[in-house]
Formats: structure tokens, sequence, C-alpha cells
């Protein structure tokens, strides 16, 4: 990851060239959605072949720190999810830094959700059963949405799935001072994202960005945590599990030994198919407890 945030539209647009498509599994469409400032945000509409009809739905946010496009890996794990489960998936876009700060990307996966709940019944998608998922900044913005549906009494998720998530721009955590120099995401490029990301003037509730800061977790939904053993993120995760059952919010957490930020990034290992299992036993337990 460059610490220069003007490169990343240069990384991206080599992301670009990935598209996520139909195979023998999943059914792929476009979708337009409509944020409330009047841009248009093109998503994908995931659907498991084998099972039409009405579905439960996942709302999946893709990581890359607010910075980078979605990978060829973020739509292939949200394939086996709509395929395993089985549900749909929507696979949301947002706008990107540099050019689109806090709170641009939050708002526009807040109106992602509002849209699926608007039109759940076009979709084929049961509205009493959807589910926020993310990893490292898509978690973010799975938690955000959570406080703000909840801020706003509206319909929400009856589950998040916060994989690797990025919760405290305090960075206080062991972790956050241990690993200063490990792959794909560390202490360093943790304080440039902060930096970058809370660049303009805030004027919305902090813990939309940074959901530790919340004074209560009250209305968050039953939740499923998953952090990687070298992470500067790794006691965040664990912090927010924490913090979750002392206000008795059910919560699953789980540690991926030996891996470090990123690991979603091998979704052809055995380690990440058998997250990904695991993950999907936990979706089905909150569709059908």
């Amino acid at each position: 990851m460059p610490l220069n945030v003007h490169l990343f539209p240069i990384v991206n647009a080599f992301l670009k060239l990935h598209k996520c498509v139909s195979d023998n599994r999943v059914n792929v469409k476009t979708v337009n959605i409509p944020t409330e400032d009047g841009s248009m945000l093109k998503s994908y509409l995931i659907e498991p072949r084998e099972n039409t009809g009405t579905l439960p739905c996942i709302v999946f946010y893709h990581g890359g720190g607010y910075l980078l496009r979605a990978s060829k890996s973020h739509y292939q794990i949200a394939k086996m999810y709509a395929d395993y489960t089985p549900c749909k998936v929507i696979f949301a876009d947002y706008r990107l830094m540099p050019k689109y700060r806090f709170p641009i990307a939050v708002n526009d996966c807040y109106d992602t959700y509002k849209w699926v709940i608007a039109n759940a019944e076009a979709l084929g998608i049961d509205k009493n059963k959807i589910i926020v998922t993310g990893d490292s900044a898509g978690a973010n913005a799975s938690a955000a949405v959570s406080m703000m549906l909840c801020d706003n009494e509206q319909t929400l998720p009856i589950g998040a799935m916060l994989i690797y998530p990025v919760l405290d721009r305090r960075m206080i955590t062991d972790s956050m001072k241990k690993y200063i120099d490990t792959p794909v995401w560390d202490a360093v490029r943790n304080r440039m994202f902060w930096r970058e990301y809370l660049r303009n003037k805030v004027t919305v509730p902090i813990k939309y960005a940074s959901p530790m800061e919340a004074i209560s977790l009250k209305g968050f939904p039953k939740t499923y945590i998953e952090v990687a053993e070298f992470d500067c993120l790794h006691d965040e995760g664990v912090l927010f599990a924490k913090r979750l059952q002392a206000e008795n919010i059910p919560v699953e957490y789980y540690e991926m030994k030996g891996t470090c930020h990123g690991y979603d990034e091998a979704f052809e290992s055995v380690l990440v198919n058998d997250a990904v299992k695991r993950r999907v036993k936990w979706i089905q337990s909150v569709f059908d407890p």
C-alpha cells in the first residue's frame, strides 16, 4: 500500500479491469443506486442460480481503506456467500478518497442499505433478513451504517459481520504500537488513513467514523468479528467484541492464527475457504435461528 493517497487512483485504474461476472453458480446483475446528494452508485446484485424466489440478503461493503476499489477476492467471496448460504448479495459501491472524504463513503453505504429496504420486494429480498458485512474499511462501514440506522430509528440489519475491522481513530491499543511494519497494512498506513479520512471538518457524530468511540452500542445487531493475529487492528476487534458482550449483544469472535491483515486476498487457500464456511454457518444461524 502506498503512503501517498494521490497514487491510489493509479492503482484503481488496474483494479477497474476486474469485473464481477456471472458464473455457473451465481448470476450477477448491475444495479444503479441513487444517493441522497444525487450521485449514482454502480453496484452488483449477486444471486444463486439454483435458488429462486425471495431470499435473505447480505449487503457487502468491500475493504481498501476507503481508497481502493474492490478486488477480485472481494467479488469471489461475495459470490461464495450467495452460493453457500444461499442468499442474495448486494455488492455495494461507494465513492473513494482522495476526492471524497468522511462522511461521503459511509453515507453512500447508508443510502445503499436504505435502497435495498425500499426495493426489497422488487429485488426478491426478505427485508426482515438482512446482514451487513465487510472487511477492514468495509467492516467500518458496516458498523457505521448499523449505528446510523439505529439513531434514525430505521430498519436494522439482523446481523453484522466484521472482518479485521477498522474501528478506532485514536490508535491506542497494544497491537497498534506493536505492528508498525507488517505486510499489507500496518500502524504507519493506518495513521495515514485516519489523517486523510478525517481531513475535512467533521459535522456528524465521530462514532460514524470511529465506532469504538460510541458512548453506547445499544441496539447494535448480533455480530461476528474475525481478526488477524499479526495486524495492527487486532486489538480493536477484540475490544469491540468485549464491549458488545458487556452490553449483552450476542457476539462471536474468532482470531485467524498466523495471518496478517488482508488474508482474504488468498481466497483460493484452504485457510480462507475454511473461514468462509465458518462465516456462512454463522450467517445461516442468524437468518434461521
